[in-house]
């Protein structure tokens, strides 16, 4: 993202909001941190890092955009950091997408 990030607003509903979130998903990186956590666990940045072969600097950079966009929960215990999924952002703005979320004029209704 260039220029200065914005905070996660805490709303899904916003626009704004929605967009920081699917840019955020759009690098194959961070997709691949979203996907390491959907199994549930905790990992943190150095597990995360060794897992998908990258330095533990570009993976502070990748989960800060992440935790910046909502996506990710950050919890410190001593010097290590755990990241673990925010699975109802990444709910919302799914389901915001969903054909049943926007009514659509049509004649029948898939809904």
């Amino acid at each position: 993202m260039p220029g200065k990030a914005l905070k996660y607003s805490g709303q899904v509903t916003d626009l704004a909001q929605r967009t920081r979130v699917f840019n955020a998903l759009s690098d194959p990186t961070r997709l691949q941190i979203v996907e390491s956590l959907a199994h549930g666990e905790e990992l943190t940045g150095k597990d995360v890092s060794e897992k998908l072969g990258i330095t533990l600097a570009l993976c502070c950079h990748h989960t800060g955009i992440l935790q910046a966009a909502g996506l990710l929960n950050k919890r410190k215990r001593g010097q290590s950091c755990y990241h673990s999924l925010n699975r109802e952002v990444l709910r919302a703005c799914l389901e915001s997408l969903s054909p049943c979320s926007t009514p659509v004029p049509t004649p029948t209704s898939v809904c």
